[in-house]
């Protein structure tokens, strides 16, 4: 967050209506300004329009909270789904629902499924991406924009959204934006080993940018890669890729795997050559940079309670002065079935310094938050 602080939202998905909050400071200790000691409860009103039918078994009143962002001058942004709506709600520093913000706190969007990504312009307005819940092959993907006050811009895209990169089990990862103000968004697709990443650059109309597509998707054929597993950040007018990919469509399978560092234009025009590396393959990756190393945060296929975070130079050489030869590993206080590291954020994506990462058990839940000191 703004201060520093680390604000963790727990769903009852599909059963309930409330989301718990977390607030943890810097020094890992309960933010006392925040809610009752740190904790607050956030309620949606009962059935705002527009109502899309849920799925068979998931209540009409469900509260499901995907995504958080910072917001200007303390509190939060908070992206999701409401029984089979996206929605997105206002959360003040102290917890608190902001009710300037839409109807009573809450945005409730005309579109089926769920919010997975939220980024905050300087301007207030919200950018929001999702899917229709449709899962497996039939999964559309979509971008909308928000107002600073709530509103969906109907002049965003076409009718109030534009269509995103659709594969089998696709989902939005990630939205970030260009110095120009155009938007990046990224999505990760596939399944059984078969993963792959594409991205869409939108103007800030949210239309496509001309040729952005046709170039990326050249430079992708033009790599042979089965399968890649990776993350992308904004670097500059345009952005790095970085990840692992494989010739074959069979991550459960040893093979030779490539690392690779590529940087683009905003209109997807390749910047200087590809830098490779040697490499595994893994379930999910997350880079960002700092300095002049680039953090790649990696799960293993086989053990969710374990991530590796690699420093590489820019030539794609391991930084010997990071951990043990360039590499460090994090893992959870518990192990079994039910343990695992659920996500990793950077608190400053900009300059991270510190990655915040949340480890959780089930069976007796159990949530941790590890702060990483890089």
């Amino acid at each position: 967050m703004v201060d520093g602080s680390t604000l963790v939202a727990v769903s009852g998905y599909p059963t309930v209506r409330s989301v718990v909050l977390h607030s943890v400071t810097a020094l890992c200790a309960p933010d006392r300004g925040f809610g009752n000691e740190g904790v607050a409860t956030i309620v949606l009103p009962l059935r705002p329009r527009p109502g899309n039918p849920p799925a068979d078994g998931v209540p009409h009143n469900g509260l499901w909270v995907n995504a958080v962002a910072p917001r200007r001058g303390g509190g939060a942004i908070l992206a999701g789904t409401y029984g089979n709506d996206w929605v997105v709600g206002e959360v003040t520093k102290r917890g608190q629902i902001d009710p300037t913000f839409g109807e009573g706190g809450w945005a409730v969007l005309p579109f089926p499924g769920e919010v997975t990504a939220v980024l905050l312009q300087p301007s207030g307005r919200i950018i929001v991406a999702g899917d229709n819940g449709g899962g497996g092959c039939c999964t559309v993907n979509w971008a909308a924009a928000i107002s600073a006050r709530g509103r969906l811009e109907n002049g965003f895209g076409t009718r109030g959204r534009e269509e995103l990169p659709t594969g089998v089990d696709s989902g939005v990862e990630a939205l970030a934006l260009e110095p120009s103000g155009d938007i990046l968004a990224t999505v990760g697709y596939g399944n059984n080993g078969c993963w792959g990443v594409a991205l869409a650059m939108l103007t800030p109309f949210g239309q496509q940018v001309p040729q952005f597509a046709k170039r990326f998707d050249r430079f992708w054929h033009q790599l042979g890669f089965g399968a890649f597993v990776g993350d992308v950040y904004i670097d500059g007018d345009g952005f790095t890729l970085v990840g692992t990919g494989e010739k074959a469509c069979d991550g459960y399978r040893q093979q030779p795997a490539t690392g690779l560092i590529t940087r683009f234009r905003s209109d997807g025009d390749l910047v200087g050559r590809t830098i490779r590396f040697p490499s595994r393959m893994y379930g999910d990756v997350q880079a960002f940079h700092d300095g002049d190393d680039i953090f790649v945060v990696a799960s293993p296929y086989a053990d969710p309670t374990e991530l590796t975070v690699t420093a590489r130079r820019a030539d794609g050489s391991a930084d010997p002065k990071f951990g043990s030869r360039g590499r460090a590993r994090i893992q959870t206080p518990w192990k079994g079935r039910n343990a695992a590291l659920e996500t990793m954020v950077s608190v400053n994506r900009a300059s991270p310094r510190t990655i915040v990462v949340i480890a959780t058990r089930d069976g007796r839940k159990q949530l941790q938050v590890i702060r990483v000191r890089l």
